[in-house]
């Protein structure tokens, strides 16, 4: 899944988003490999709906794709026949070279910004990722970006999310004191430093909507269905489906 919440999509230069991925992956891999973030739950969610919905081969658009370290787990054993990770960092993208390799489908790995997907395709994708990503965009942001996922996407393709969700009335900065306690009750095996830096991004850059805001955004860009298929024990985040 994407490079987690720390590589940033606001008030920073793409050069900046990039280098810090790179001095922050230490941290990333113990957040995905300590299961912090529900990595597992939700990539067992999107390959059901790929197994269950989708069956035919399928192109996979993976936007904020890191270093598909996620993806290529689930997408193991699925009709994927062609795959395209678009991310601002190159030394990601040549870590998921790696990774992809398990999955045996076509790829094409594109260094550039997420949001701008109609730039970097060529024919249009039947499924669309995004995990962790978005939630850095403004809400106008966010929406024109679904809007452009929608105009790429096949017809009848599956457009599917995992992103931060605020609770009913929470405002963003309360998020951050919630996401903060749940981080320092349970993420054991991350530094005091390393949690430090976690939280300080968390209150920095992300932007969780609520649920509601969610869906609207998709119906308001012309998706007719917004079904949320998972929200991780913590409350924390949800995984959308649009189509």
């Amino acid at each position: 899944m994407s490079n987690l919440a720390l590589q940033p999509e606001k008030s920073t230069s793409d050069d900046e988003a990039a280098d810090l991925f790179r001095r922050h992956w230490d941290i990333y891999r113990k957040v995905v490999e300590n299961d912090y973030m529900s990595h597992q739950a939700a990539y067992r969610v999107l390959a059901d709906v790929l197994a269950s919905e989708v069956n035919r081969p399928f192109s996979f658009a993976d936007l904020a794709c890191g270093d598909a370290y996620s993806s290529s787990r689930g997408l193991a054993g699925t009709q994927v026949e062609e795959y395209i990770g678009i991310d601002l960092s190159e030394w990601a993208l040549g870590l998921a070279e790696q990774e992809l390799r398990k999955v045996g489908a076509r790829r094409r790995l594109v260094c550039g910004r997420f949001q701008d997907i109609d730039r970097h395709l060529g024919l249009s994708p039947d499924i669309v990722w995004v995990g962790l990503s978005i939630h850095h965009l403004s809400v106008e942001e966010k929406q024109e970006f679904i809007r452009r996922v929608r105009r790429v996407l096949a017809p009848g393709g599956l457009f599917l999310i995992y992103e931060p969700v605020l609770a009913e009335e929470e405002k963003v900065e309360n998020y951050a004191s919630r996401f903060k306690k749940v981080a320092a009750g349970g993420w054991v095996n991350l530094t005091v430093a390393e949690l430090d830096a976690v939280c300080d991004h968390v209150r920095d850059f992300d932007m969780p909507e609520l649920p509601a805001t969610w869906a609207r955004l998709g119906r308001d860009a012309g998706f007719d269905s917004v079904a949320c298929l998972y929200t991780d024990p913590t409350g924390l985040y949800s995984l959308f489906k649009y189509s």
